[in-house]
């Protein structure tokens, strides 16, 4: 899938210099970056508080990147921007600070390690449950509900 990122200047200035470093597209360095942030999410955003955006700035600060992501990727992505109410801008921007020495100190994990996205519809006492996961667990089969609706990418 093909999408764009609104990536300030200063941020996107830091990733090209990673990539180079790293030998890696700065494609592939953002993907990196964004799962880090996955992998250890603070506490989830509070119901009712919107996005958060990173602060304005000139509209000349501002760029627009264009993006090549597989399918989970994507979605990955979607479910951080709602889980941490921060827009994708916001959660690269947070994650270049708090993760790319981690990456340059050569603690880079498997750039693939959630692939596969599970979608679970269930209900209990008639309340829907809906159930995102990152990754395919091996015993899926317990997890699912005995009627499943469930999307898997």
């Amino acid at each position: 899938m093909e999408t764009t990122i609104n990536i300030h200047s200063d941020v996107l200035e830091k990733i090209t210099f990673a990539a180079k470093q790293q030998k890696t597209s700065r494609s592939k360095l953002i993907i990196t970056l964004i799962k880090e942030t996955m992998n250890d999410i603070p506490d989830p955003g509070q119901l009712g508080t919107l996005v958060k955006y990173q602060k304005r700035s000139n509209v000349d600060d501002w760029h627009i990147f264009h993006i090549q992501l597989r399918m989970d990727d994507y979605e990955y992505i979607l479910d951080l921007r709602k889980l941490l109410k921060m827009s994708v801008s916001l959660i690269l921007a947070y994650a270049l600070k708090k993760y790319l020495n981690k990456i340059f100190n050569g603690n880079n994990t498997d750039n693939y390690r959630y692939c596969n996205y599970v979608i679970i519809k269930d209900k209990i006492d008639n309340i829907i449950c809906w159930k995102f996961i990152w990754g395919y667990p091996p015993n899926i089969a317990q997890i699912l509900p005995d009627t499943p609706t469930s999307i898997k990418f």
